[in-house]
């Protein structure tokens, strides 16, 4: 039994250092995650932190934390940022630090194009020590720390009503060939595209809009992945139905009145397959705070004094 869980958890490890980002239900909110482009694209500095737990109740299950800073920059057509993911899987820590900068070109009065590059790295940490071994003179199993410097780019695309975004935001592979019976101790990384793109139409009354969106993934030498949401907006408010192909179904839900603060939930639930023979869902939170700018506070006021003076006039 010692040499078949032995077998297990290094099979279990090899698959961790060899598995595929993660897609989080919130990606509109977060597409900074995925594309550098997508800095500073709100009129106002906005922080967005989140968290989501896969398999809940099984020990070890993935758990990631993100964490990204967007400041606009809107007279220089600049956004800089910083983005911060933890992905904890088991005996594996992966944490990706980045810095994103974006700028942005006018296609014409309604429409505008990103161009966004990313600098940075994935940090990880395999830490077998906290395993109850039988056997722990096994010398693959040594606890192991690096860093891997990366680069990433893409481009975003926004129009009144609807966007496209396009990115590799992981570009220089850190791949190592391992043989039958060896754990690889560098991540398995292949190139990652992704593509996005979202429309909003008007609805039954003022303020509410229909919304379909949707994320793909293609990774080489592995099927393509992706979700699609749709649902009803009510000023920037959402309520979502989620489907990710051959893998779950969900539901999310975003509150924000256009005030400093706004939050959400997402439940998803695996469609019939392996992984639902689990029975155990995927829970995320996502919390945003908005900053106002200086030069939006400066620009408020003139307009108030404007109105003030054209009153007096009359």
């Amino acid at each position: 039994m010692q040499k078949i869980y032995l077998n297990f958890l290094m099979l279990i490890s090899c698959f961790l250092l060899a598995q595929q980002d993660v897609q989080i239900a919130f990606y509109k909110q977060n597409l900074q995650l995925y594309n550098p482009a997508a800095t500073g694209l709100e009129e106002q500095t906005t922080l967005s932190s989140g968290h989501r737990s896969q398999w809940s109740g099984i020990e070890g299950a993935p758990s990631i934390q993100a964490f990204n800073l967007s400041i606009p920059e809107g007279e220089k057509r600049l956004g800089y940022g910083v983005m911060v993911m933890v992905d904890q899987t088991f005996v594996e820590r992966q944490t990706r630090l980045f810095a994103s900068f974006s700028y942005r070109l006018s296609v014409d009065q309604r429409s505008s194009l990103y161009l966004g590059i990313q600098g940075g790295g994935n940090h990880i940490n395999l830490n077998f020590t906290d395993l109850n071994l039988a056997n722990n003179d096994d010398g693959r199993l040594k606890s192991f720390t690096r860093f891997y410097p990366n680069i990433g780019v893409g481009v975003y695309f926004e129009m009144k009503k609807c966007y496209f975004s396009f990115s590799a935001p992981l570009l220089f592979s850190h791949k190592k060939e391992k043989k039958a019976d060896a754990i690889s101790l560098t991540p398995a990384d292949d190139l990652h595209l992704y593509f996005s793109t979202g429309v909003r139409l008007p609805a039954f009354a003022d303020y509410w809009n229909y919304i379909v969106s949707n994320l793909i993934r293609w990774v080489p030498n592995a099927p393509t992945s992706s979700v699609v949401n749709v649902g009803l907006t009510y000023q920037k408010s959402e309520l979502l139905l989620a489907y990710h192909l051959n893998s779950s179904l969900g539901v999310s839900a975003l509150f924000d009145n256009g005030g400093p603060i706004s939050f959400g939930y997402a439940y998803q639930f695996s469609t019939p397959s392996l992984a639902s023979k689990l029975h155990a869902g995927n829970h995320e939170l996502i919390f945003r705070i908005r900053f106002k700018n200086k030069k939006t506070e400066t620009i408020e006021l003139d307009a108030v004094k404007k109105s003030i003076n054209e009153v007096k006039m009359n």
